[in-house]
Formats: structure tokens, C-alpha cells, sequence
């Protein structure tokens, strides 16, 4: 069972990637769509986990993923705070927040949408993505 898991994760950081290549290529701010584009990853595991692991609607693996997944953000931006040379940057950590927020809402349709079936049997193993209307 675990090793499903780490399909589903894997799974939906792959439709990530899929969404943010093209995405990040027409960013009016590199530095905003790199915000964006790695806490999405944060908010796609943070909701996976909690989809897998908690018996929590879709609404509040969400809101639970996306907070979870902003502690990344909020502790560079912290520590960024601690440098001579810088400082707290609210647009980062916005930037932050929404990336998180896309990859959760991302994480939560695909982890709904998509099943991923592995059955062994007789020494073969058979893999089937079954998408849900």
C-alpha cells in the first residue's frame, strides 16, 4: 500500500510539472514563478499526505495542505529577514501561498480523478491508471 502512495504523489507531481513548464515560460517575474512553481510541489505533497492518510473532506485537505505547505516559504522569507543584505518580502511569501494553494487544488482533483491499480499475480505484475469521470 505504500508503495501506491508514492505513485499517487509521483503522479501528481508529474501533472504539476506538466502545468508550471508552460506556466513559469510566460511569467511577467522569474522570481515569483520560481516561488510559485516549488511551493506548488510543497502543497501537492502536503495534500496527497493528508488525502492518503486522514479521512478529511476535499475542502479541508486543501486548506490543511496549503497551510501546511506554506511553513517552507515562511521560513526562507525568515531567514532571508536574517540576512544584512535582505529582507521579509510579502510578494514572495504570496507568491508562496498561492503556488501552495494551486498544488493542493491540483493534488486533491488528481488524487480524486486518478486511481492507480498494481497486481501481481502468477509472477507478472500489471499496472492500470483508471481516470474517473
Amino acid at each position: 500500500m505504500k508503495q501506491l502512495k508514492h505513485i499517487y504523489i509521483s503522479t501528481t507531481l508529474f501533472v504539476l510539472i506538466l502545468v508550471f513548464i508552460p506556466l513559469a515560460s510566460f511569467a511577467f517575474d522569474d522570481n515569483i514563478a520560481l516561488h510559485m512553481g516549488l511551493s506548488s510541489i510543497f502543497g501537492a505533497v502536503s495534500e496527497s499526505i493528508l488525502h492518503h492518510n486522514t479521512n478529511l473532506g476535499g475542502t479541508e485537505r486543501v486548506l490543511y495542505g496549503t497551510i501546511i505547505g506554506s511553513f517552507p516559504g515562511f521560513a526562507k522569507e525568515v531567514i532571508d529577514s536574517t540576512h544584512k543584505d535582505n529582507y521579509f518580502s510579502g510578494s514572495d511569501m504570496a507568491a508562496d501561498i498561492a503556488g501552495v494553494f494551486i498544488g493542493a487544488v491540483i493534488a486533491n482533483f488528481v488524487n480524486n480523478k486518478i486511481q492507480v491499480n498494481i497486481n501481481k499475480q502468477q509472477g507478472k505484475t500489471t499496472v492500470s491508471l483508471l481516470y474517473r469521470f
